[in-house]
């Protein structure tokens, strides 16, 4: 019930105002080589594109995943994307279903897909913090004894090969962007951001949503020729 009166307050905030984000994606080039013109969609529907890139990996991506909630229809569709030193080569359809509910977004909402900050705000916002630490030195007598104690510095630790996640949320007059980079990892390091570890559950929903209905599928393409054999 929580969650629930969460999206609707959502939905009815996003209603009422645009983001101010002309269309502007973060992989231009390959964008236009797969097609991916901006979507015309009526009020109070959105797509959402996941870019997954790895940091060793040849490409700005390998895979794409493109969830579309249009009225009271959700589409999920699936992409791997084939690179060389020279450019894009080529992408495959994993899969694509629709469905005639939208659950799963009313999910994402709820797990903030609509108004999640890039990571590097908070992870600047670390960095500042460390860099205007100054250390300081008191003495004190315990138990009788003289300590020397010191302030200890902020933990710091930056990431730099991994796997990063370039989300691109638009719908009717509203666009917004943002990435995450080895979320589970910083999540790990700094438990006490609680942002971090809701950009982990944001990922983790949609991967596990996709391998769901991608067994769905499978399963009832198993069945069919199953049957085709009796």
């Amino acid at each position: 019930m929580k969650n629930l009166r969460r999206v609707i307050f959502l939905l009815l905030l996003l209603s009422n105002q645009v983001i101010g984000q002309e269309f502007s994606p973060y992989f231009e080039g390959l964008t236009k080589q797969l097609r991916l013109n901006k979507p015309r969609l009526p009020r109070n529907s959105y797509q959402v594109r996941l870019w997954v890139n790895l940091s060793l990996a040849v490409g700005e991506a390998e895979e794409l995943y493109l969830i579309t909630q249009k009225r009271k229809k959700l589409s999920l569709e699936k992409r791997t994307l084939f690179h060389t030193k020279e450019g894009f080569l080529r992408s495959t359809v994993d899969f694509k279903v629709s469905l005639k509910e939208t659950t799963f977004f009313n999910e994402l909402i709820a797990n903030a897909v609509l108004s999640s900050r890039d990571q590097s705000i908070i992870t600047d916002s670390l960095y500042n913090v460390y860099r205007s630490f100054k250390q300081t030195t008191r003495v004190e007598i315990q138990d009788g004894e003289v300590q020397v104690i010191s302030n200890k510095p902020p933990k710091l630790t930056m990431l730099l090969d991994g796997t990063t996640y370039y989300f691109e949320v638009m719908g009717n007059g509203f666009f917004r962007k943002y990435k995450f980079h080895s979320p589970k990892a910083y999540a790990k390091m700094y438990p006490e951001l609680g942002e971090l570890s809701r950009n982990v559950d944001l990922v983790r929903r949609i991967f596990i949503a996709f391998l769901e209905k991608r067994r769905e599928i499978s399963l009832v393409e198993c069945v069919i020729q199953q049957n085709s054999w009796i």
